[in-house]
């Protein structure tokens, strides 16, 4: 029977063996959730075993993962600590949200080199005692991506998006961005109701009073009122009309019915609109600038824009969606600056505070690190038992168009997103394919996608799910796998990974879509909410202030589906963790609730820790959260064994605070060691003797030994000149080889350095509340 590995991404509030999975991915430092270092420590019955943080020999196709740990053991029998390697090849499940690799190990060998073979196999069975062959262990997301190589590794494809900038506002003084995703377009706000409307294309709550024929904007808890919602001029509100006090009493309306009447605003913001993607820069008064140290650029203190000054040419530079832009002044007019960035954005020192930026420069260490963190997949697994839950629907008779230059059909007047290919039809819904013969269903899930669809282009709304795959079928199961494309998340030609196709994708949402049926689920803007990357979320996300409206920014809006009654209020799904923000639907009718994040589905959802291997059965699931019942990193297999064995709960494990994690495992199985000064030495069984001195004995043994064969060859009838110069490019071989051994070291060590150094950085820039380094925040 063919052995299936299969990788089970469970629901975000799934209960695993007392563990509650959070929605949110949030972790503050301190919290266990997070890695909390290395070395771990296991003490039972007056044994100590001690593990060092994993060496990654590889992670093939992010799955089968092959790494060793440097380990030491200290029994009762022994006063010395004895000091050997533990190899492992391992199954892997990521949680791109909590930043946390499970490694369920399936081989691993033990060796105890420089003691006797009786020695040896006491001490390994002691290390079986204290973690079982089959234990789960957890390890920092960005420890291992240290180590990872990028070119060997699959990453997700650079396509061609648009580079061009968007409309950019730009004040000095408080003010708001009101978008349109295209003309303004209205909707009662409760059926056969004529007397109020709301917008159904915008971020914010817009209202129209059809008595006396004014649009109201809620700001906040403040009221702003215009004759013309494109227009600028709104004004504070003295009095709300009536209509707005008689909403429907539903959750729909629940955050305007708590403004009502709202309360006066002396300083009514400025007021930009506009129908297209657009930006806002937002100062604090005139522009106020800080060097950075080693550049030439100066960076803007005063804005939540990532806005600099170079004054190498006299330019401003705004980094927006991951794409740059450059222009004489503030006002613009801004033009691209991608592809030709100053050098000096490369120089900006690891502990300024705009350092975040380089994961969006080109050729940097950290947009490398960007991409593939966005090429770890997330998966769905689906029971084929379970029913199928998806409602497709449209806006009258089914309306299908070609994709240029594709032999693909969409639906354009469809909530889902739905194709025609060969006479079949498609729906990509949440991470999950579907199929049917008739354009409403039944569905089915769908094991084969036709590779037709994964030619859509990079320019059209749909293109995301040509990033959802269906990675394996069973007779039980269907496993769909897909990468941060998949939530708009592109890999420019620069190799910098930005969000959205940029304005070719925006430009056609505004034309090709009626906005009262087809929200623009799942195509995204890139412009319109601030959009900025952060290394510690994994993914791009909202802007921290409010100038973009409560829902999110652009590519998010109030919907309503005309076939269900269904009002779908609430921010957009920007981020590939699936929790960065949520959409919120309710409908009036039947009083149904239900919130989901971006791979959320009703089968299931990718981002939390499961594994099952249906070849064997056996499954491991573990949390990565805190409570009563134990550590956030606990693993159990539906075997009854395998707790991860530094779950406090479980066992007697923690990290060794006290402890350097300075000690390396060898390829060879020799065990090593770093000290303050940078020497390295290696354990001979009985204490630690410096490389460099066996080198130097090595040298000295070589060159003793050539010189007495060199004097009995001297004496002899006949000198053998080749085989002498054979015996001495050996030599010299041999010595090359240990010192390439160190350099070896030296990269095993700069990794793990890396590795922390990226571990802490997540933690920091995680703190509680949701915001991350940059001034950003997560939607709601």
């Amino acid at each position: 029977m063919k052995i299936y590995k299969t990788l089970i991404i469970m629901i975000l509030t799934l209960m695993v063996s007392g563990l509650s999975f959070a929605a949110s991915s949030e972790s503050a430092p301190g919290d266990p959730s997070a890695d909390q270092g290395w070395p771990r420590i296991i003490e039972k019955n007056g044994k100590v075993l001690t593990i060092y943080q994993p060496q990654v020999d590889y992670w093939k196709d992010y799955k089968d993962i092959g790494f060793r740990s440097a380990i030491s053991l200290k029994t009762g029998k022994s006063k010395n600590e004895k000091f050997g390697v533990i190899e492992i090849e391992a199954d892997t499940v990521t949680d791109q949200a909590a930043r946390v690799v499970a490694l369920i190990s399936k081989k691993r060998e033990i060796r105890f080199p420089n003691t006797s073979e009786a020695e040896a196999e006491a001490l390994i069975k002691v290390v079986n005692e204290l973690i079982p062959p089959k234990s789960a262990m957890t390890i920092s997301l960005d420890r291992v991506m240290a180590y990872i190589d990028p070119i060997n590794q699959t990453q997700q494809h650079p396509v061609e998006v648009n580079l061009d900038p968007p409309k950019i506002f730009y004040s000095s003084k408080p003010a708001i961005l009101v978008l349109f995703m295209g003309k303004p377009e209205l909707k009662p706000v409760e059926k056969d109701r004529t007397d109020l409307m709301f917008a159904v294309n915008t971020n914010w709550d817009v209202f129209y009073d059809t008595t006396d024929q004014n649009y109201y904007l809620l700001n906040g808890s403040s009221w702003l009122k215009s004759g013309d919602p494109t227009s600028e001029k709104w004004n504070a509100v003295d009095k709300l009309p009536s209509a707005l006090s008689s909403l429907p009493a539903n959750d729909n309306w629940i955050d305007v019915q708590k403004n009502i009447p709202g309360k006066p605003d002396k300083n009514s913001p400025l007021v930009f609109v506009s129908n297209e993607p657009a930006e806002l820069i937002l100062t604090n008064g005139e522009t106020s600038f800080s060097p950075i140290k080693g550049t030439k650029l100066l960076r803007v203190v005063n804005s939540e824009s990532t806005v600099f000054l170079n004054s190498g040419d006299g330019k401003y530079y705004i980094l927006m969606a991951g794409r740059w832009f450059r222009a004489a002044s503030l006002q613009g007019p801004w033009s691209a600056a991608s592809k030709d960035l100053p050098a000096d954005f490369a120089r900006i020192p690891d502990d300024d505070p705009s350092a975040f930026v380089k994961s969006s420069v080109p050729g940097t260490t950290d947009a490398k690190d960007a991409v593939l963190l966005a090429s770890i997949p997330s998966k769905s697994v689906v029971k084929k038992s379970d029913p199928v839950k998806v409602d497709v629907t449209y806006s009258g008779e089914p309306n299908f168009q070609t994709i240029p230059d594709t032999k693909v059909q969409y639906a354009t007047n469809s909530p889902n997103t739905v194709f025609i290919v060969n006479g079949s039809y498609y729906c990509c819904e949440n991470g999950v394919w579907l199929s049917s013969s008739s354009a409403n269903g039944p569905w089915a899930l769908c094991t084969n996608v036709p590779k037709e669809i994964y030619s859509i282009p990079p320019t059209h709304p749909t293109h995301n799910v040509t990033y959802v795959v269906v990675q394996d079928s069973t007779p039980d199961t269907v496993t769909y796998s897909q990468t941060s494309g998949y939530s708009g998340e592109y890999v420019a030609a620069t190799g910098v990974l930005m969000f959205g196709a940029g304005m070719i994708l925006g430009a056609m949402i505004a034309d090709d879509h009626d906005h009262y049926y087809y929200p623009p689920y799942p195509a995204y803007y890139s412009y319109g909410c601030g959009a900025r990357y952060s290394y510690a979320y994994g993914g791009y996300y909202r802007a921290a202030h409010v100038s973009y409206g409560p829902y999110g920014g652009a590519g998010a809006a109030a919907r309503y589906n005309p076939y269900t009654g269904t009002y779908s209020r609430g921010a957009y799904a920007y981020g590939p963790a699936g929790s960065a923000s949520v959409r919120q639907a309710y409908n009036p009718y039947t009083g149904a609730r239900a919130t989901s994040t971006r791979v959320n589905t009703a089968y299931g959802s990718a981002g939390r820790g499961a594994a099952y291997n249906p070849a064997t059965g056996t499954a491991v699931r573990g949390g990565y959260r805190s409570n009563a019942n134990g550590s956030a990193a606990g693993f159990k297999t539906n075997k009854g064994t395998g707790a991860v064995a530094w779950d406090t709960k479980y066992s007697e494990g923690a990290v060794a605070k006290g402890r350097q994690g300075n000690v390396y495992a060898g390829k060879d199985g020799t065990v090593y060691k770093k000290d303050n000064s940078g020497n390295w030495s290696s354990n001979s069984g009985d204490g630690w003797e410096s490389v460099e001195r066996q080198q130097s004995k090595s040298v000295k043994t070589n060159s003793t030994a050539t010189s007495t064969q060199s004097r009995a060859r001297s004496s002899a009838t006949q000198v053998n000149t080749a085989q002498t110069q054979s015996r001495q490019v050996s030599d010299t071989s041999a010595n090359r080889n240990s010192f390439e051994s160190r350099q070896s070291l030296e990269s095993q060590a700069q990794a793990r350095q890396r590795g922390n150094d990226l571990s802490q950085r997540s933690r920091m820039e995680r703190p509680s509340g949701g915001s991350f380094g940059g001034g950003g925040r997560r939607s709601r």
